[in-house]
């Protein structure tokens, strides 16, 4: 199911250009940055079109097809060359064998262009990758490969082939003005997260309606994320996870396994959200472990934000539970002047998985009155807490201001550890409440939105980084994608 989604949004991008038979194409990048890996991925999406060559003078095939084994569906001895200063080439056991090689000397530029021209007529439709061009012209006068490079685009062009030229030296650009596409790809940093990022700098004949990407290399494939602009949720059932013993499960396998094992009994757990985050994102993460504890024959809590929309946070629940599951949940709503209204609205619109309505009594509403409140939700809690089980509170508190919680979230963060419940807050990013909430944090957080995908950082227990993509399911649901 991943791999099929962050195919899509590889085939998304690059196949309006590839249908276009573009002659050339450069993708350019420091070491490390995974330049060969996107050049394979684009000849296996064009494999049934062409005939693949992959010439490197650093990797052999030996060696790629350790480093990516998936390459053996494509190349072969004969088609993944790698050229040495002599005239053997390593095979794919590791021995020398007598295929091709070109001697990559002062006096070897001519045996270069004639191999490429010689692979571009006589294979036809050839589709080369050149890694590193660098290395293989480095050596020759810029004049000279210059017109090189002019002579191995028009044979390619004449002869219905393409060239994917790999490169380390930006300011070696002869080729950027020449090529029909031009590929960078580097790594940004935002809030101490470092992120891989490929730019399209230019491509010839296809809109270019997004710039800048996110991806990764997990896996060893190039992975490219973009969020899913919308997602459609249908009365389902959503499926609990088994909480290992001492551990609440989050309701995701990937966050279970990225907290190892789930969220510990007796823990507090903050979510920072910036600024510009989609609060859907928030809200699926947070509830999708209430969801799957009082599925899960478990009590839980929701406190609702400060004016959040009652509506928006039930259904998230409602349609993916039965009535029976919701006799262990409790909803709290903020002082709003459209609380009624929204009350109404989450009645008329939402019901069970089994057609049922929700209970009467589920949606408490919250005053103005701060001590008032925090009594209604100590006694809720003591009703809920009546079986013993491990229950999940969680509250959205992003709009809140540290003076009017502060003592409160220190008394609550006590009760919890000591009844080994789970404590959940969302938190908003560089507040005072977040620092404080942040001290207390057995599992900490950030969840943030670059590039149009919303990153989330893993601060405790472990340093992490991934991105969120949101699952089709029926339910809410989503995916974690580790950014390496």
């Amino acid at each position: 199911m991943m791999e099929l989604k962050v195919r899509d949004a590889f085939e998304q991008i690059f196949k309006p250009f590839m249908d276009i038979d573009p002659v050339a194409l450069l993708i350019r990048g420091l070491p490390g940055a995974g330049k060969t890996t996107l050049a394979l991925e684009l000849m296996r999406s064009v494999r049934d079109r062409y005939n693949c060559f992959y010439i490197s003078t650093r990797v052999s095939y030996n060696k790629l097809r350790k480093q990516l084994p998936w390459v053996e569906d494509m190349l072969d001895d004969s088609t993944a060359l790698q050229f040495m200063q002599g005239r053997a080439a390593i095979s794919k056991n590791g021995d020398t064998n007598k295929i091709d090689s070109i001697d990559l000397r002062l006096s070897s530029a001519d045996n270069l262009l004639n191999f490429v021209v010689d692979k571009l007529i006589n294979s036809r439709r050839a589709f080369l990758v050149l890694d590193s061009w660098d290395a293989l012209a480095k050596e020759i006068p810029m004049d000279e490969r210059l017109k090189m490079e002019k002579s191995m685009l028009a044979v390619a062009d004449a002869n219905d082939g393409m060239l994917v030229f790999i490169s380390e030296e930006p300011e070696m650009n002869t080729l950027a003005y020449l090529v029909d596409a031009v590929i960078t790809l580097d790594k940004d940093e935002s809030n101490n997260v470092w992120m891989r990022t490929m730019k399209i700098d230019k491509m010839r004949g296809v809109a270019i309606r997004k710039n800048k990407f996110i991806y990764t290399l997990h896996g060893g494939h190039f992975t490219m994320v973009e969020n899913k602009k919308k997602v459609s949720y249908v009365p389902s059932l959503f499926p609990p996870l088994a909480s290992k013993h001492g551990y609440v499960s989050t309701g995701s396998r990937d966050m279970d396994d990225a907290l190892g094992d789930g969220i510990r009994e007796g823990s507090v757990v903050v979510l920072e959200v910036d600024n510009n985050v989609n609060m859907q994102y928030a809200r699926i993460i947070m509830l999708s472990t209430v969801l799957n504890n009082i599925r899960s024959n478990k009590q839980a809590m929701v406190i609702c934000g400060e004016d959040e929309p009652l509506v928006k946070v039930l259904r998230k629940i409602v349609p993916h539970c039965t009535s029976y599951d919701l006799n262990r949940l409790m909803v709290f709503t903020s002082p709003s002047h459209m609380q009624e209204q929204e009350y109404a609205t989450a009645y008329r619109e939402l019901s069970t998985y089994d057609k049922n309505s929700m209970n009467e009594g589920m949606v408490m509403n919250l005053t103005d009155d701060p001590e008032e409140n925090f009594a209604l939700l100590v006694d809720s809690y003591i009703k809920l807490k009546e079986e013993g089980k491990s229950m999940v509170i969680y509250a959205n508190m992003i709009w809140n201001e540290l003076d009017e919680v502060k003592d409160r979230l220190v008394y609550s963060a006590k009760v919890v550890r000591n009844n080994r419940d789970v404590l959940m807050i969302t938190v908003k990013s560089r507040t005072e409440l977040a620092d404080a909430a942040n001290m207390l944090a057995d599992v900490h957080i950030k969840l943030m939105n670059e590039n149009d995908t919303h990153i989330l950082s893993i601060v405790k227990p472990e340093e992490s980084v991934y991105a969120v993509i949101l699952d089709d399911n029926g339910y809410p649901s989503y995916s974690l994608l580790p950014l390496l």
